[in-house]
């Protein structure tokens, strides 16, 4: 009892110096970095970032100092300026006051260019994968692209192309294609067997004839519609343009959206199949043929 009461004191002085310095700035750098909080993001998972950043000295320190200064339920989502040379308690003082004057660009599946809330260049057509981002209020839209949205873009890419088995096709013809499987089907399943049956067309020659591709065509047209990807018609199928894959052989010229990660994953791990027709029925689901007989076959089951 006695060994114990002596080192009982010990014990205590040994946990309050190890939080008191636990507490203390992980060192004198006064460098500025950017840590961003995203949305829906949780306390643990920002305290292991800011550990693993070399922001702070211990991850359950600062849980425990939050909730101990009754900020844990007033860290928000932004972008912060924190130092090395600031204190445990100064970061949390930090995230809990908001974040700089920036704000959240959300980048939707299957929109085109002239939908997005920014004009960015036309030539960045199926480039800005969609996503929530930090953008910096000064930012300009070559800037966002450049410095946020290309690293985003980018890191997708690589982690898609991972034992990718349509090797024949360029970059830029991968984003062509995982754009039509964008606006052509709803699930991974659906994009991987049209990406397949798509190919198939292309090395046989026949024409795509897709009327997602007619209906870009035709919104690209000044005026341009209160309301993009309304259904082709039988007049748009004869409209004048490279992107009109009804008469055109090929993929078209370039992306007619921007798609997301699924899009891309088909791109690049089409389904191999012998169709080389598809529909969507009225069922919501898709239908599959061999043959134009199998196809009007189901264009009347399924389509009436």
């Amino acid at each position: 009892m006695k060994k114990i009461l002596l080192i009982l004191p010990i014990i205590i002085v040994s946990v309050i110096l190890f939080f008191y310095f636990a507490q203390q700035p992980v060192s004198s750098d006064r460098s500025v970095r950017n840590f961003v909080i995203n949305q829906g993001e949780g306390l643990n998972t920002i305290s292991s970032r800011l550990k693993n950043n070399n922001l702070i000295h211990n991850k359950y320190i600062f849980l425990i100092l939050a909730r101990q200064l009754k900020l844990n339920n007033k860290i928000q989502a932004g972008l912060f300026k924190l130092s090395p040379s600031m204190s445990t308690a100064e970061i949390i003082a930090k995230l809990s006051s908001g974040g700089n004057n920036d704000y959240w660009l959300k980048i939707i599946e299957g929109q085109r260019l002239a939908e997005l809330p920014i004009r960015f260049d036309s030539s960045l057509e199926g480039y800005i994968f969609p996503d929530s981002y930090l953008v910096p209020q000064d930012y300009q839209p070559e800037q966002i692209y450049t410095d946020i949205i290309k690293k985003n873009f980018d890191k997708k890419i690589a982690e898609t192309k991972i034992g990718a088995t349509n090797t024949q096709m360029s970059e830029a013809e991968i984003v062509t294609l995982a754009s039509i499987l964008e606006r052509e089907a709803r699930t991974l399943a659906s994009k991987q067997m049209i990406a397949g049956i798509l190919v198939n067309r292309l090395k046989i020659g026949m024409a795509l004839q897709l009327d997602t591709t007619v209906e870009y065509a035709r919104d690209s047209k000044i005026p341009h519609p209160k309301s993009y990807w309304q259904p082709a018609t039988a007049a748009d199928v004869h409209l004048v343009s490279t992107y009109n894959t009804y008469l055109h052989p090929g993929l078209p010229p370039g992306p007619i959206c921007n798609p997301g990660i699924d899009s891309f994953y088909a791109a690049f791990h089409p389904t191999s199949s012998n169709y080389i027709y598809y529909i969507t029925g009225n069922d919501d689901l898709m239908h599959y043929a061999v043959t134009l007989a199998e196809h009007n076959s189901n264009i009347a089951k399924y389509l009436k």
